[in-house]
């Protein structure tokens, strides 16, 4: 197998699937479609590491190679979404591709689905998004109410004052190098300045502490316990886990970044240290 090969799987799995405007707008049609596209980017990937174990040297372009592929699939993905918004699988994959998708046209598509959808846990959640600012880097942080392992009120301008490291989930997608890091600088730093916190997308009270059993930590683990509906979710415009947002003793946000960058960490607790 040729290396411009595999630079051509992306262009090669574009007409995998074919939306065809006489196919049936039905959930078993929408979750036919979502397993291909996964089921196909899965595959492509499996060919891309293999390759890289007979050829190594070749490591730069199986890279591009890997971010064709997901460019692809995540532009499939969202299309599906876009076209089976008006059943309950494709109207809950186009919430999770929101920040992808402009708001004049999640609007457009929102307005078009029965009242029933839109009135929906997950048509409301994209009302919402659609309503509001999404943080950024340069805004003021977003107050909100949690409750942490202990079962106490948590809310986040308890700390005001100090620097905090705010973490949308991710404790397990970062792995053990990214929560050693974390308990590294926790341990560093004096909690009079500085502060970790982790938003656990979890659905109770009992789930968020086997978080703390499965992760051990000293920093805090909270959640208010409405997962994909929760408005620090949706308010701080978090998709993937971790992302990761760092707020100054002003309240204002300072780094905001999907996955946890430690150089940019690193170069702010620099500051206050």
């Amino acid at each position: 197998m040729k290396t411009n090969k595999i630079l051509s799987i992306g262009v090669m799995i574009l007409c995998f699937i074919q939306f065809s405007s006489a196919q049936e707008i039905t959930e078993e049609n929408y979750l036919k479609i979502d397993q291909e596209i996964w089921g196909q980017y899965e595959r492509d990937m499996q060919q891309i590491s293999e390759y890289y174990q007979k050829h190594p040297e070749k490591k730069d372009s199986l890279i591009v190679a890997s971010d064709q592929v997901l460019a692809i699939a995540s532009k499939k993905n969202k299309e599906a979404a876009m076209k089976y918004a008006s059943v309950p699988s494709g109207l809950q994959r186009l919430y999770m591709v929101r920040l992808d998708i402009s708001k004049d046209i999640l609007l457009s598509i929102l307005k078009s689905l029965p009242e029933d959808m839109q009135m929906s846990p997950y048509g409301k959640s994209l009302f919402y998004h659609i309503e509001s600012e999404q943080i950024k880097e340069g805004s003021a942080y977003y107050d909100f109410k949690a409750t942490d392992t202990e079962g106490k009120d948590f809310v986040l301008s308890s700390l005001k004052g100090k620097n905090i490291l705010l973490l949308y989930g991710g404790l397990g997608c970062m792995g053990k190098i990214g929560r050693d890091y974390l308990n590294e600088i926790y341990q560093e730093t004096n909690r009079d300045h500085f502060e970790i916190v982790v938003y656990c997308p979890n659905s109770d009270l009992e789930n968020l502490q086997k978080v703390r059993i499965e992760y051990p930590c000293g920093f805090l683990l909270i959640s208010d316990f409405q997962q994909d509906h929760t408005p620090v979710k949706i308010l701080y415009g978090a998709q993937a886990t971790p992302t990761c947002f760092f707020i100054d003793q002003q309240g204002i946000v300072k780094m905001k970044t999907t996955g946890l960058h430690q150089d940019r960490v690193n170069q702010l607790l620099e500051k206050i240290r």
